[in-house]
């Protein structure tokens, strides 16, 4: 048997006659460019979401970007991140010329809250807190610290759509969240996208604006911008994808269910935690495995594709290694950044297969 890390083939093949016949619809018109199914499908994922408004972009990266942009966070600014994320979250800080700084992750991967405060000076900005692997962060926490220090709060939520906290959800407590549709997020495009959510009046004009060259009206610029919008093709599979999102996450969460209790008890291999009153969407499972090398090789050889979630702590990259942090030791990511395996699950993943991986990681450990 094989077993694909992620097989998108087996959710749009259903939806693919019906997406192709809304879009052909699109070319009749010629009307390519911020048209009413970019704006139905803006309003849609709001209400998803639960916030008052939504600003679509052509990529997650750009959704955080335009936050940025909008709130007037640039030269000399500094914005705190976590060091355990994908790397377009810091970029993002870098793109508007302000400065990330980075704070090691707690047990569940996320930022550790606790290790912020230290790291606030007079430059500091905001907090982005990234809602990794499929659970938010602490936003409560987060929420607080910003208030007591006169921060923004910002949720990256690019692996999270349609997780909750409580009675919690994204955006509730931030002044935003962005969003990817990158192929194979939970909620994924033909292609790219972004989008961003806040219940902030002022900064939904603001990001109206700017990612459209600093227009609401045609050729009338109040003030710079830029230029990142969602295309109609992918605002139209979006639009029908959304439709199925909670039977997705769902059946993801299956999966890890199935995952943590076929694991438990082996001593060998550190399985994920999930912060006790969330509501995890499982965009990926990343389980900690001492030899990681042998782990994926072992599951190669029987024919399962694993995943890496990440290879390398962003301050680790080259791309940072002229970074003031550069030299700083952040032990949790250190300790867990060369071990961590991530295992398939994916929507329609059939049971034979996810208990042919049980039995496959099983065997290794015996």
């Amino acid at each position: 048997m094989k077993v694909p890390f992620n097989d998108l083939s087996r959710i749009h093949d259903p939806l693919k006659n019906n997406i192709l016949n809304k879009f052909s619809k699109v070319i009749d018109r010629n009307d390519f460019i911020l048209n009413n199914d970019v704006k139905v499908f803006e309003k849609n994922f709001s209400k998803y979401t639960n916030q008052k408004y939504s600003v679509s972009c052509a990529n997650g990266t750009d959704a955080i970007e335009l936050i940025l942009r909008g709130l007037e966070i640039g030269n000399n600014d500094e914005v705190i991140v976590p060091v355990n994320t994908y790397i377009a979250t810091s970029f993002a800080v870098d793109n508007v010329g302000a400065k990330p700084v980075f704070v090691d992750n707690d047990q569940y991967y996320l930022i550790n809250v606790e290790k912020i405060k230290e790291k606030i000076n007079k430059n500091t900005k905001a907090i982005i807190g990234v809602n990794l692997y499929g659970q938010m962060c602490d936003v409560k926490k987060l929420k607080k610290l910003c208030n007591d220090n006169n921060l923004y709060f910002i949720e990256d939520a690019a692996q999270a759509h349609g997780a909750t906290q409580s009675n919690l959800n994204i955006g509730d407590n931030s002044i935003a969240a962005s969003y990817s549709f990158y192929p194979g997020k939970n909620l994924g495009a033909w292609g790219d996208g972004g989008i961003v959510t806040t219940n902030s009046y002022n900064l939904y004009k603001k990001l109206f604006k700017i990612r459209n060259f600093g227009s609401e009206i045609k050729y009338y610029h109040e003030m710079k911008g830029v230029n990142t919008k969602l295309q109609p093709i992918q605002a139209i599979l979006l639009n029908e994808k959304l439709k199925y999102i909670d039977q997705w996450n769902s059946e993801r969460r299956d999966i890890a269910e199935t995952y943590l209790d076929a694991f438990d008890g082996i001593k060998k291999l550190k399985l994920p935690k999930k912060y006790y009153s969330n509501t995890h969407v499982w965009h990926l499972f990343v389980i900690e495995v001492a030899n990681r090398n042998k782990f994926i090789t072992h599951c190669k050889n029987n024919n399962i594709e694993t995943g890496i979630h990440y290879p390398y702590p962003i301050i680790k990259q080259k791309a940072y290694k002229n970074h003031f942090q550069n030299k700083e030791v952040f032990e949790e990511s250190f300790s867990q950044y060369y071990k961590l395996v991530t295992l398939p699950v994916f929507p329609k993943m059939q049971k034979k297969e996810v208990t042919y991986v049980v039995n496959t990681v099983k065997n290794y450990f015996k």
